[in-house]
């Protein structure tokens, strides 16, 4: 009876985390259609109640709106089922206090998004919106490893303190790399270096007032908004954080892997890392080659959420064994 009480635990907490990775598609969905108010009011829908509100009117940008909303509703039940097990359960008290830190995070992050339309997407609190989104997500995966089969069974004793070190820079890179990704989306910076590899026709950018003038004459061409030279510089500083990202994990898998290889899961959890980033710089290409495609910019965004994820279970595997009570 014990054990079918923790595998429902288990079960409920690997639903709430791809649930969420589920949710951040649909909120970059919203995004990269540009529909974010299409759906004017809020907590209503038009006046209706959320779930009341007739599926044959979800057309256009309500779909995505609205669709978005009611995902975010269910994550938002997932989430306070989840607190409310923990905190009947015998997991230690730090998990407790976890699940209870989730539930806090998704209610302020639904508070950020009805602001977001009650005050006509304001970029802060756009970009505050986006990285609590992210960083919920990791509350749920550590949450969801915490609960797991493999974390109970491993060995007590984590890796070497230099690889351990490594790990939590890779995780710290890409964290910040996507709070990068939110400061580009919601200051309409997505496209502001509109060509790809090269930046305004330049290897090297200059931002001088001729490449600022070259690349809006380039967006004029393309029926694009002109920008200006902070967004120029926002782009820029993404791109440039994709190369640190890939420089690093690069370096990183070089050094240590003898040590990673012999450890099957963490052999496994670092090509897996490769493969996610060497899809998230394809689909960061791909974002600007296409200006944009809103699937193509959603899927980056997703993906960017899943290299977050392997990287944070990365760290995690060879994390040492923080208590022994399961």
């Amino acid at each position: 009876m014990e054990y079918q009480y923790k595998t429902g635990l288990r079960r409920l907490s690997k639903l709430t985390s791809f649930s969420t990775l589920f949710l951040i598609f649909v909120g970059a969905l919203v995004k990269s259609h540009e529909v974010g108010l299409s759906v004017p009011d809020w907590p209503t829908t038009y006046g209706k109640q959320m779930f009341a509100f007739p599926l044959s009117d979800m057309v256009g940008g309500i779909f995505y709106e609205h669709g978005h909303r009611m995902i975010a509703t269910i994550v938002g039940l997932f989430t306070l089922i989840q607190a409310i097990w923990i905190s009947f359960s015998n997991t230690p008290y730090w998990l407790k206090k976890l699940g209870l830190l989730a539930l806090g995070t998704v209610i302020v992050q639904g508070l950020f998004g009805g602001i977001t339309v009650l005050f006509f997407l304001p970029p802060v609190v756009s970009i505050i919106h986006g990285v609590l989104a992210q960083t919920f997500f990791i509350i749920t995966i550590i949450i969801a490893y915490s609960l797991s089969l493999e974390q109970k069974n491993r060995n007590k004793h984590g890796q070497s303190i230099d690889i351990r070190t490594g790990s939590i820079i890779m995780f710290t890179l890409v964290y910040v790399q996507l709070i990068l990704g939110a400061l580009m989306r919601h200051t309409a910076s997505g496209l502001a270096i509109p060509d790809f590899p090269t930046m305004g026709g330049l290897w090297f950018p200059t931002f001088s007032d001729i490449m600022i003038s070259n690349i809006n004459v380039t967006l004029f061409d393309m029926d694009w908004e002109s920008v200006s030279r902070f967004q120029v510089i926002i782009h820029f500083v993404h791109r440039l954080g994709a190369i640190i990202v890939t420089t690093f994990i690069g370096y990183f898998l070089y050094k240590k892997y003898p040590k990673i290889k012999i450890n099957n899961i963490l052999n496994k959890s670092m090509w897996g890392i490769i493969l996610v980033l060497s899809l998230q710089l394809i689909l960061g290409a791909l974002t600007v080659l296409t200006e944009r495609s809103p699937y193509v910019a959603s899927f980056h965004v997703v993906n960017g959420a899943i290299l977050l994820g392997v990287s944070l279970l990365f760290f995690l595997r060879i994390h040492p064994k923080q208590y022994s009570n399961w």
